[in-house]
């Protein structure tokens, strides 16, 4: 148990420090490209002239197989500036937990804020096919209600009890990279991949929902995830 203890601390260490120095090299570039942008060019650019919203199709298909949860998730961009779109995810889960030695549920809602920066440049006016590193901020609110546990014990015999329910915030920041293409007219598909990390993992040490709608498994400091998004978009590209 105390190798099993060590062996987690030093990875959650490393992927603090990986994603510490991958925010670093995100404003690095996002400030070099505004640089660039300035110093090539002074004609007048159009912000907020165009954006998406759509649904993350994946969490559809995996919440009807699933057992254990069910979570929904929206995600609406909007074209800020050359190489910049700003970000905004919300949706909402529910999880189980239920065993023969416990049971209790989760639901929660969650937001995340943030941004994305292409990777190539467009290929014409309007463009908005493309490749996308993002930096999010996530905030949930998360509900637990009450638990049931149970104790086998042939010594002392078998104990059952109840454990309140409470309701606490969850904070994490998450890196994300991915690709959007435009399928047809103003209809877009992409996905993306993420890591992420709780900024205050203590509020999930006892009893943790098995599956945190916008995080993920929440019992760990540190979690991965996807998305496969469909969206619409609207606005003026010319």
């Amino acid at each position: 148990m105390y190798l099993k203890n060590n062996l987690y601390q030093t990875f959650h260490f490393i992927v603090n420090r990986i994603l510490c120095y991958c925010l670093l090299f995100f404003i690095s570039i996002t400030t070099k490209a505004q640089t660039d942008s300035t110093a090539a060019t002074k004609i007048k650019e159009e912000k907020f002239n165009y954006f998406r919203i759509g649904i993350d199709a994946s969490k559809f298909i995996s919440s009807a197989i699933s057992t254990e949860y069910d979570a929904y998730e929206m995600q609406m961009d909007i074209h800020y500036k050359k190489q910049m779109f700003l970000v905004s995810e919300f949706g909402f889960g529910h999880s189980i937990v239920e065993n023969d030695y416990l049971k209790y549920n989760c639901n929660n809602v969650f937001v995340r804020i943030g941004m994305d920066k292409t990777l190539f440049d467009a290929e014409f006016k309007g463009d908005y096919s493309n490749g996308l590193i993002g930096l999010r901020y996530g905030l949930g609110v998360v509900q637990r209600g009450a638990a049931t546990y149970a104790i086998q014990d042939p010594v002392w015999g078998n104990t059952t009890g109840a454990i309140p329910s409470a309701s606490f915030l969850a904070h994490w920041i998450e890196l994300s990279g991915g690709f959007k293409m435009e399928v047809f007219k103003n209809v877009f598909a992409g996905w993306n991949i993420r890591v992420k990390t709780f900024l205050n993992p203590k509020k999930f040490e006892q009893l943790p929902p098995s599956y945190l709608a916008g995080y993920g498994k929440a019992d760990k400091n540190t979690a991965f995830g996807y998305n496969f998004y469909v969206l619409f978009g609207f606005g003026n590209r010319k």
